[in-house]
């Protein structure tokens, strides 16, 4: 690589670094190391990651392009995908809860276009009054539908991607809805293999609170990642990490591998310092999941182990079409 051309790619970097300290300076996101806000915000599904293949890596995947699911992880990543592609991503979460995903997205010249939408189920709860008789149950869930575009800029180094999605949340006869946009950006180089990745998620206002006039904060958070493939490596290798800075908790950081065996089988375990348990003070820890590559089509399963809260189990079946 002669030296222009990392000048080239350093001045790149530099206008990328340029435009996401500018956007983080104008909206005024918090991005301090620690916080007091944890737990005062609402849709909190929105927190919950999408996709086993990131699940797996302990959730860093601001970097990583090519794949449906990254549209909740950073539009801009959609610029990778090269042919019409969908995702059905299933999840059994905590404490009887469900959570599924489905996306679309289609490549249309230097641009991509997706739709998602994400669920979240909490089955079905006891009501009782003040003095502790039975009033019966209701159900509670939320809904995500969005609509995703991805820009190639600056030829093919690097990408811009947006997110338009309306969401809708229920509790019994209770109901709230937000409107809200994500904003990425990736960077590939400045050696083959490597690229950096940003995205500022869940910007935008609630139209319409549970009761009153009363409306919950949003989710808003911050995510830089780092993603390379070592071209000297013994098998294919991917090596993810990123640093993510919410608005209503503690920074933390995750970090994965994902190292593709022979016959298409995949194998990626993650780590992620994320507060989690029933206080919020033990790190979510070890993350592993395996994946198979059948024709055109991918399985991924994903596992992680919440302290003293219980187990989580991704499965995502992925294809061209």
């Amino acid at each position: 690589m002669t030296c222009s051309c990392l000048g080239r790619r350093g001045r790149i970097a530099a206008r990328c670094l340029v435009v996401t300290m500018v956007l983080l300076t104008v909206l005024g996101v918090p991005v301090a190391a620690a916080n007091d806000s944890a737990g005062t915000t609402g849709y909190g599904f929105l927190k919950v990651g999408v996709g086993a293949r990131p699940a797996a890596l302990g959730g860093a995947f601001a970097a990583v392009e090519g794949d449906v699911e990254g549209s909740s992880w950073n539009p801009a990543g959609l610029a990778g995908i090269r042919q019409r592609t969908a995702a059905l991503s299933m999840t059994s979460y905590l404490v009887d809860t469900e959570a599924g995903f489905v996306g679309v997205a289609a490549p249309r010249g230097t641009r991509t276009w997706a739709a998602t939408v994400t669920y979240f189920s909490y089955g079905q709860m006891r009501e009782t009054d003040a003095n502790g008789q039975d009033l019966g149950s209701f159900g509670a869930a939320d809904l995500a539908v969005g609509t995703s575009v991805a820009q190639s800029v600056w030829g093919s180094h690097a990408s811009l991607g947006a997110t338009a999605k309306a969401v809708y949340s229920s509790l019994g006869d209770y109901s709230s809805d937000a409107y809200m946009v994500d904003l990425g950006l990736l960077l590939r180089g400045p050696v083959t293999g490597m690229a950096w990745g940003a995205s500022i998620s869940n910007l935008g206002f609630v139209r319409q609170g549970y009761a009153g006039g009363y409306k919950d904060s949003l989710p808003v958070g911050l995510r830089l990642g780092f993603c390379h493939r070592p071209a000297h490596a013994p098998l294919p290798l991917l090596l993810v990490a990123d640093a993510v800075l919410p608005n209503d908790g503690d920074a933390y950081f995750a970090a994965g591998a994902e190292v593709r065996l022979p016959r298409g089988l995949y194998l990626r375990p993650g780590y992620s310092t994320q507060p989690t348990g029933s206080t919020g003070d033990d790190p979510l820890g070890l993350t592993c999941g395996l994946g198979v590559a059948l024709h055109r089509y991918h399985l991924d399963y994903a596992f992680a182990s919440y302290p003293d809260l219980g187990d989580v189990h991704r499965v995502t079946l992925a294809g061209a079409f």
